[in-house]
């Protein structure tokens, strides 16, 4: 699922990850994480609506949502020891 997000990044040089750990680090509210992040609030809400279609992520589903944000950590971890 996040592997679809990753390319889609690279590809498009996007901020749709970024998006997505503010999302989820901010108690997935649209609005504080357009603060935390300094843009309008629409952007952050079109975002989140790529990030649902590129990857099909139910942010209702709390398992989900634990694995979604497990893979941000274990991507992280590995690009580290890279």
């Amino acid at each position: 699922t996040l592997k679809k997000l990753y390319l889609y990044d690279d590809e498009h040089k996007g901020e749709l990850i970024t998006t997505l750990q503010m999302y989820l680090r901010n108690n997935q509210s649209i609005k504080k994480t357009a603060g935390a992040m300094f843009v309008h609030y629409r952007t952050i809400s079109y975002r989140m609506e790529k990030i649902k279609e590129i990857t099909g992520i139910n942010f209702d589903n709390g398992n989900e949502v634990l694995a979604v944000s497990n893979g941000l950590i274990i991507y992280k971890m590995l690009k580290e020891i890279e």
